[in-house]
């Protein structure tokens, strides 16, 4: 691609002055489908980006901390209620260890009730704003593919949220 084509309208990525420098300066460096797709990212990205208002990502910061409160608050009720805290048992070991079974079970159909929608409503929402390729995004989708199976992963699944709504703050 000569000089001219290079620099022309059509071509154009529009960069930060460091990175159209270094791309200038060694056009041999990158190759024409490289930019083109590079150029294609860029103009998606930018699409995305400019539809949304500061009262989209406002609107989306409350109800990613709605959610990341109601997963704690889901955490800590169950926790409280399990019966694996009962000190001294009054259980056998058989008695107690269905006890646990039925009160995880119950857990996780709660959570799969109550939770896990409003997650996959977050992850949309947030990939929305910050596109599929967001490393918050991508660690909240896989956080949450665990997130019900105890309490230290709905509380990571807390902490995603909290990323993901960290980077938001900063749009």
């Amino acid at each position: 691609m000569s000089q001219e084509q290079r620099r022309s309208a059509e071509n154009a990525i529009w960069l930060c002055n460091t990175c159209s420098k270094v791309i200038d300066d060694s056009p041999d460096a990158f190759t024409v489908d490289g930019l083109h797709a590079w150029k294609i990212n860029a103009e998606m990205a930018a699409s995305r980006d400019s539809k949304v208002t500061a009262d989209h990502v406002g609107s989306a910061i409350v109800e990613l901390e709605a959610l990341r409160l109601e997963i704690l608050r889901f955490s800590y009720y169950w926790q409280s209620v399990d019966p694996a805290h009962e000190w001294p048992s009054k259980s056998s070991f058989e008695e107690s260890t269905q006890k646990g079974l039925k009160h995880s079970q119950s857990r996780i159909v709660a959570y799969e009730e109550q939770i896990s929608p409003r997650i996959s409503d977050a992850l949309s929402l947030a990939m929305a704003i910050l596109g599929p390729d967001s490393a918050e995004v991508q660690n909240l989708a896989s956080v949450s593919q665990y997130a019900q199976t105890n309490y230290l992963s709905m509380l990571e699944c807390a902490r995603a949220l909290q990323k993901v709504k960290d980077v938001l703050a900063m749009r």
